[in-house]
């Protein structure tokens, strides 16, 4: 967005508030990598369902979607509801739009009219999203608005959108990466802790989302299921796989160049004598 347009010392403006609420544009690619996998998973429940992919969600659940959107991105600014609009970020009131279908499918209802909005775009097939920041000029918009008196932003509209993340790659769905064999494998190899370490060994490198943690080991102490003593993870540090998690081992990861999200596991195989030995002086493998 050139500096001279309209829109430019506001949406810059906004742009820094949400960054310094989350903790810097770090921070923030961190968070969003998990942000729409953890949503998500649990509108999936595969724990209580069966289901594994996006494609099994009834349409009511995947217009539902928006709404939980909007409620962990509330939760994750740590910004209360406004009177009118989604959220109340400083004294600036502003709405949440999301699409699940790619393009510009963001649904602009007349109270946002020439407010401020955050586009939320995600895609699990390519496992992209986009965040964007715009405000939804009548210029902007499609003069042809449907019943309920909503209408999009035009093609020539989407061009005054501020894009916070473009094509930005989120956490998979991992059971989009595994073939069927192995998805059955893991379900059937036995009781919670067995089944985690059946996943993790043969899952490396993939981030897990601590909902389908949950799922898969099928018990209330799932997290017991995972720890030393009697845990995955003494089934697999013999065998020098370490199972780190995102929110107690954010800086081993770090250092280890592995990318994640917010309360994401992930299994790592050391890749030289340097990483064992790390991984060894903080007891992840014997």
């Amino acid at each position: 967005m050139a500096l001279d347009h309209q829109d430019y010392s506001d949406l810059s403006a906004l742009e820094a508030g949400l960054l310094d609420a989350v903790g810097g544009k770090e921070l923030f690619e961190e968070k969003l990598r998990s942000f729409f996998r953890s949503a998500i998973d649990e509108v999936i429940d595969t724990a209580r369902t069966g289901r594994f992919f996006f494609s099994d969600l009834e349409k009511t659940e995947k217009t539902y979607l928006g709404t939980k959107f909007e409620i962990l991105l509330r939760d994750w600014l740590q910004v209360p509801k406004g009177v009118v609009l989604d959220l109340l970020i400083g004294d600036l009131e502003v709405d949440v739009k999301s699409t699940t279908g790619g393009g510009s499918g963001w649904m602009i209802p007349p109270e946002a009219f020439e407010q401020f909005c955050i586009l939320l775009r995600v895609n699990e097939s390519s496992a992209k999203c986009a965040v964007g920041l715009a405000r939804a000029r009548r210029p902007y918009l499609r003069d042809r608005p449907n019943r309920d008196a909503k209408t999009q932003f035009s093609a020539a509209g989407t061009k005054n959108i501020w894009w916070l993340a473009s094509e930005f790659e989120y956490t998979p769905n991992f059971w989009t990466l595994i073939d069927d064999e192995l998805r059955q494998r893991i379900i059937s190899s036995g009781k919670g802790t067995k089944r985690l370490a059946t996943l993790f060994e043969n899952c490396l490198g993939l981030p897990v989302s601590r909902i389908q943690v949950a799922a898969i080991a099928a018990q209330d102490d799932y997290m017991k299921r995972i720890r030393r003593n009697g845990g995955a993870r003494d089934i697999l540090a013999p065998k020098g796989i370490a199972i780190l998690y995102s929110e107690t081992d954010r800086e081993l990861m770090h250092q280890l160049g592995l990318k994640f999200g917010y309360r994401e596991f992930l299994s790592h195989r050391a890749l030289d004598d340097g990483q064992a030995e790390l991984l060894r002086k903080v007891g992840h493998i014997d």
